[in-house]
């Protein structure tokens, strides 16, 4: 005996097969929450970032930069 258990609103129902509680799964997400999708994120830009980390990024970069002229140099 199984169960399929929604995580997302605890609906429980009972199968008596795992197949069959995978098929009770897939027809309550598609009836109750929608289907699923897979959606491209746009990758993250300097210019996104907030002002406080960009200007540790700068200040960062500036140190080791700094820090490698004086130890070549």
């Amino acid at each position: 005996m199984y169960e399929y258990r929604c995580k997302l609103c605890g609906t429980v129902e009972p199968a008596d097969t795992r197949a069959q509680a995978r098929a009770l799964r897939d027809a309550h997400r598609d009836d109750f929450h929608g289907p699923d999708e897979i959606v491209e994120v746009p990758r993250m830009r300097f210019v996104d970032l907030p002002r406080e980390q960009k200007i540790a990024t700068v200040v960062v970069a500036l140190v080791l930069l700094v820090g490698i002229l004086v130890k070549t140099g």
